[in-house]
């Protein structure tokens, strides 16, 4: 019946679908996924509580094709480990899921997708599966093959043992951080799973009905414990789910005849969101006739480039962030090219905006044009030309940000910004600053005990001699921290370049986080170079040099770093240890024409001494968030590496104004690794060149729907 329905024609559609998450963190139902994905860009977080299993859940559209999970498990009727080591703790367990969609539902074909549970954990919910998902009026139907937990209650052969004997061996349990692509969709049999999801009158909710293809009678467990198998006295699971403000998604129901379930889960889409609206930035430069109309004593338009057009032109965009560093007017043409650096924004579009609003109100008739010119150091990272009708226009009211972008030019930026114009106004160096603040370290999910955490007070300060040279360092000063607890397990075969942060943690509560010299200067207007020097980490300090290609507008970059390094003691003071070790890499740098996506490979020498190379993929959103995953395999073997064969993990970045009522240009990088070992491990060595080349970079590709804020 399921099976006709699945394959049966679009029937009309009443009320719009609610697609929310199952017990894992991913579209589906309860216990089982679904066919169906979250909107492009949405990611949920949440818990889910299932006894014995408690579930902390993060998922990622990252792609209109691809779902991603990240889960935390901890197994309540479980130890973690011996009782000597890990006390009463209960067994914690972390994993990531992925889905991928092969079919878009049509006329006749319904969604049909493939997904694995359970990469680099230990195997606890190891499960491979494929689904198809049809609507049919107000119910989407689910009818699911999987091999491993999901599918554990069996009763079909394994499709894939008429190819090979081999797929009827599966190992319960798999090497933990692991990623064994060899072991998936084995198994001697397969389950089916199903289920049936409508979408009632009520707004917002929904009716959850599956059949459970896990009998619960193979549940893995670790340390040699009995397996933790789960009676079950129906295999059918039921659960109301609740859609509160299109924001929140709150479920409760009943799994394996006779255990509550409840799920809160919260989401957001990171192609949509751009925070709370910036109250508290400096407001734009009105145009003249609006200024007048809003105005008593309205900005003053000069009729020449004098001493006093400059000095309104500098006092106005410094309200606004934004330093003007040079100015040159050429009349013939009736051009004004403006140089600035700016504070104000992350998006360029904003800061040409900003620049040339501005002009539109304080420059002389004579000029109808305006060249706005990014300075990085010594050199442009970008120029643009506007046309000061259309930047009037569209602030009036009577024209269009898209008739701005038509009628602007992007230019080819100069090698030596300023250079010959009418007006000069360098920064002034020396130039100091400083910041201080509360931050976090912490360690989690180790087991000798959940969550290990400090909180300290950090000082940062930076010195600019000249606009090539820099000092910059950070000391930390402890508040409050319960790192005694930690217990330090020497298990690596390898030199000890990260797995023993342990002891970093726990006799650096007062630290120097950082303390650095770069020299970086421009070759060309392609090529920078760069040498460090000093403590440039927590675990390591020594000397380093870079050189980096990379043209304007290009949709690449390589470079190339090496360096002398020298592990530091554990209080991280100005003392070290022995080991020293020489690391470099070759990197190259690729923005990918599709989904906005960035990949960087690079291949080298790590601090272990061994040889290899890295590879990142990453998704940035309109709104400023990157998430990407990487992955680092060298000559180590993985019996040396130990658990998780190899490096990997996923990273998250987040611009702070996310959060704040006030634009900036920072933010905050989250990575989840499954492990920390010793193999594939580089090192931090100054002032990465790439770093500031995309924090000036300009994408021509870019929206400029915010040109104008």
């Amino acid at each position: 019946m399921m099976l006709g329905l699945l394959m049966s024609g679009q029937a009309s559609v009443r009320a719009e679908p609610v697609h929310s998450s199952s017990d894992y963190g991913g579209v589906g139902l309860l216990q089982v996924p679904t066919a169906r994905f979250a909107e492009d860009g949405q990611i949920t977080g949440g818990i889910s509580i299932v006894y014995p299993y408690h579930q902390a859940l993060l998922g990622m559209q990252l792609l209109p094709w691809l779902e991603t999970q990240l889960r935390y498990v901890d197994v309540r009727n479980r130890r973690y480990g011996p009782e000597d080591f890990s006390g009463d703790q209960t067994y914690k367990d972390r994993s990531i899921d992925f889905k991928v969609r092969l079919l878009q539902e049509g006329d006749a074909l319904p969604s049909l997708a493939v997904g694995v549970m359970d990469i680099g954990g230990t195997g606890l919910f190891s499960s491979e599966y494929l689904v198809a998902t049809r609507r049919v009026w107000n119910f989407d139907f689910t009818l699911g093959l999987a091999w491993g937990r999901l599918g554990s209650r069996g009763g079909i052969k394994n499709p894939f043992t008429l190819v090979s004997s081999a797929a009827e061996e599966r190992d319960a349990l798999s090497t933990p951080g692991g990623v064994p692509v060899e072991k998936w969709f084995r198994g001697r049999e397969v389950g089916l799973f199903g289920g049936v999801e409508w979408q009632t009158p009520l707004r917002g909710l929904s009716l959850k009905l599956e059949y459970d293809g896990n009998d619960y009678q193979h549940e893995a467990s670790t340390l040699g414990d009995p397996p933790n198998n789960q009676e079950i006295h129906f295999p059918v699971n039921a659960a109301l789910n609740w859609r509160l403000a299109n924001a929140v998604d709150l479920s409760v129901g009943v799994e394996r005849g006779d255990t509550a379930m409840l799920r809160v889960s919260a989401f957001t889409n990171l192609v949509s969101q751009k925070g709370p609206p910036k109250i508290l930035d400096p407001v734009p430069t009105p145009t003249y006739a609006s200024e007048q109309a809003s105005k008593g004593d309205p900005l003053k338009r000069e009729e020449s480039v004098d001493t006093s057009f400059l000095a309104q032109l500098e006092q106005e965009l410094a309200r606004q962030r934004i330093t003007l560093i040079a100015l040159d007017a050429d009349d013939d043409k009736g051009v004004l090219t403006v140089w600035f650096t700016q504070k104000l924004t992350r998006d360029p579009h904003r800061a040409i905006g900003r620049v040339s609003q501005t002009l539109a109100v304080l420059a002389p008739p004579r000029y109808g044009a305006f060249t706005v010119a990014n300075v990085d150091g010594e050199r442009e990272s970008y120029r643009v030309t506007t046309l000061r009708k259309d930047i009037a226009a569209a602030v009036d009211f009577k024209g269009s940000v898209e008739e701005i972008r038509a009628s602007s030019l992007v230019d080819t930026p100069s090698a030596r910004a300023y250079a010959g114009a009418d007006f000069q106004q360098p920064p002034k160096m020396p130039a100091f600053s400083w910041s201080m603040g509360p931050a976090l370290r912490q360690h989690i999910g180790g087991p000798d005990d959940f969550y290990f955490g400090q909180l300290w007070w950090r000082v940062g300060a930076n010195l600019d001699l000249t606009s090539r040279w820099s000092i910059n360092g950070s000391v930390g000063a402890n508040i409050y921290n319960n790192f005694d607890g930690l217990k330090v397990r020497d298990t690596s075969e390898l030199p000890h370049v990260r797995s023993d942060i342990v002891q970093y943690m726990k006799e650096g509560e007062n630290n120097i986080v950082r303390l650095e010299t770069n020299y970086v200067w421009p070759i060309s207007q392609s090529w920078t170079a760069r040498v460090s020097a000093g403590i440039f980490e927590e675990m390591y300090g020594g000397v380093a040099g870079e050189v980096l290609y990379a043209k304007p507008y290009q949709p690449w970059a390589v470079g190339f770093n090496v360096n002398r390094v020298r592990k530091r003691d554990f209080d991280q003071r100005f003392g070290f240890q022995d080991y020293e070790i020489t690391t470099g890499h070759l990197t190259g740098y690729f923005n990918l024409p599709i989904w906005n996506l960035e990949m960087t490979v690079s291949v080298g020498r790590y601090l272990a001494g061994d040889y290899g190379g890295t590879f990142q993929l990453a998704r940035v959103f309109p709104s400023g968030v990157k998430v990407g995953a990487f992955a680092t395999k060298t000559d180590v073997s993985a019996e040396q590496f130990g658990e998780g064969s190899f490096d990997k993990g996923l990273f998250l970045y987040l611009p702070l104004d996310l959060f704040s009522l006030r634009s900036s240009q920072r933010g905050a990088t989250l990575v989840f690794k499954p492990l920390t070992r010793d193999g594939g491990q580089k090192v931090r060595d100054g002032a990465a060149l790439y770093s500031r080349f995309e924090a000036n970079a300009y994408d021509q590709d870019a929206s400029w729907v915010d040109v104008l804020k």
